[in-house]
């Protein structure tokens, strides 16, 4: 496309050179950019793309979007308010918008995205449609997976994949969308159907720095980029959807009141929600609902476990219906979902514990994820986890907190301490913990309650399984799917599913402990 045509209706501050030149492709990484690309300088937390241009231009870069003013004598050069946004519109436009033609739907919230992703995925594939899903786990369609680097990519990347799936034949699409993607455009140039709202609690305020600003940008899904802000010249047959909010959160009242067009509630309490449910069997096997909207009711059986998941489940329900889709499409996917990857995912073993493997990495999913290891367990709850290191210490001692009032043992450990130093982390959680009147122990206490202390991931996860007898419950929490662990500037492969396996094999649970009474 001509660069003239592909930026008209943009708001430019100026053009230097001549925009008469053909565009092939958007490119936002000086060392991937190839002849024919518009080179977007975007700027970052740690390095500025407007110091990559001498690269971009020695790579053959036929024109450049930027926000301060540079002069190339030999290429034209683009200058806009904002580069992310831009971006985003162009790389839409220079593909077609391929999210016009496709059910795209948003999925925003501290927790539960990921499982909710899930659930639909399995309702449509229920259907007989064909999804894909960019999420936090992966980025997948049919058969095809990608690794996931983070949890919603750059608008680029988006465009490019919901391309590719649409050519595969996909027809909808369920994009999780984190705090961070909405505060830096990357999301811009897309089309919504449908957004969804999950809950919102402490998280991201190393980033953020409070929940208002937090609120503020997960709020922008709905008021900026949400169905509701469809232009008037929408594609003839695509009709915007609506904005499905659980109204059982704070937050989540809140946004029903700021989300334009179509706003759909669920919920389990609150009366005004539109698609509601209540629990009628939870335990370690699952969970059996019964949902209600306008004047269907139906039951649904779900192999996930927890209240938290019964959320899940409601959420997925709303946006289903949303879809046009039946309830027994609904009751079919809900069914079809074993599992979902590091959440609450059970570890396999013949010693008759209950090993549990969890995401869980903010004080609420921490205090979810406990509950519901609680209301499955026969025996004590032994929990390991850890704080990320570069992210929020104010949720430190909180979490610390949580453990120490919810959980028998806490096995204090690391997590991704990344530039960190991991006992630091710890320090900053034992306040918390502390506070909740656990008491450390030391070496094979007789003791049934209380924490210890073990920098090694491997070796926590390992003390806990050596402290386990048939009945317990142990929960592993904070790295969830991940199979990697960050340590400063190395990432290591590490899976807290696979050192449980080896643990649990390797030895009888409860036998160091039944040694030392």
């Amino acid at each position: 496309m001509k660069l003239e045509k592909l930026i008209k209706g943009l708001e430019v501050m100026g053009i230097k050179g001549n925009p008469d030149i053909e565009i092939k492709r958007i490119s936002y990484n000086s060392r991937k950019v190839r002849d024919g690309d518009l080179f977007a300088a975007i700027p970052g937390t740690v390095q500025d793309g407007h110091a990559f241009i001498p690269d971009a231009h020695a790579c053959g870069a036929s024109a450049f979007l930027v926000s301060e003013e540079i002069s190339l004598s030999d290429r034209p050069v683009v200058r806009v308010p904002d580069v992310r946004l831009a971006m985003g519109m162009l790389a839409g436009r220079i593909l077609g918008n391929p999210s016009h033609h496709l059910d795209v739907t948003g999925i925003t919230g501290t927790n539960g995205k990921t499982t909710l992703s899930y659930l639909l995925e399995a309702i449509l594939n229920a259907s007989g449609e064909k999804a894909g899903v960019i999420g936090t786990v992966n980025y997948r369609y049919q058969e095809k997976t990608r690794p996931a680097p983070t949890t919603t990519p750059e608008s680029v990347d988006i465009h490019e994949m919901l391309c590719e799936m649409k050519k595969a034949g996909v027809s909808h699409v369920f994009l999780e969308v984190s705090s961070h993607a909405l505060d830096q455009r990357r999301v811009s140039g897309l089309r919504l159907k449908q957004a969804v709202f999950t809950n919102l609690s402490q998280d991201h305020l190393d980033y953020h720095h409070d929940m208002e600003s937090y609120f503020s940008a997960k709020e922008k899904l709905f008021t900026e980029v949400g169905p509701g802000r469809w232009e008037i010249d929408r594609p003839a047959g695509l009709e915007p959807g609506a904005s499905v909010i659980n109204m059982d959160d704070s937050y989540g009242l809140r946004l029903m009141q700021k989300a334009p067009g179509r706003v759909v509630g669920y919920g389990m309490n609150h009366p005004d929600a539109e698609v509601r449910a209540r629990i009628l069997k939870l335990d370690s096997q699952g969970l059996e609902m019964e949902i209600m909207t306008g004047k269907k009711k139906f039951k649904v059986k779900s192999s996930l476990i927890g209240r938290h998941n019964a959320m899940n489940i409601i959420a997925a329900a709303a946006s289903a219906f949303e879809m046009g889709l039946s309830t027994s499409v609904v009751k079919k996917g809900i069914a079809s979902l074993e599992r979902v990857p590091g959440r609450l995912e059970p570890v396999q073993n013949t010693q008759g514990i209950i090993v549990l493997v969890d995401y869980a990495h903010t004080p609420d999913a921490l205090a979810q994820a406990i509950k519901a290891t609680r209301e499955v367990s026969r025996g004590r709850l032994i929990l390991v986890f850890g704080c990320g290191g570069d992210r929020d210490r104010r949720k430190r001692p909180r979490m610390g907190e949580i453990a120490g009032k919810g959980a028998d043992l806490v096995v204090i450990t690391s997590d991704n301490p990344r530039s960190e130093d991991p006992r630091a982390i710890i320090d900053e959680i034992l306040p918390g913990i502390k506070m909740s009147g656990a008491r450390e122990l030391h070496g094979m206490s007789k003791a049934k309650r209380g924490y210890k202390v073990e920098k090694s991931r491997k070796q926590a996860i390992e003390m806990a399984v050596a402290e386990a007898n048939p009945g317990d419950v142990i929960l592993i929490a904070g790295k969830g799917h991940e199979d990697y662990q960050i340590l400063g500037d190395s990432r290591i492969h590490f899976d807290d599913r696979e050192i449980a396996a080896k643990a649990l094999a390797s030895g009888i649970p409860g036998k160091r402990s039944e040694q030392g009474r």
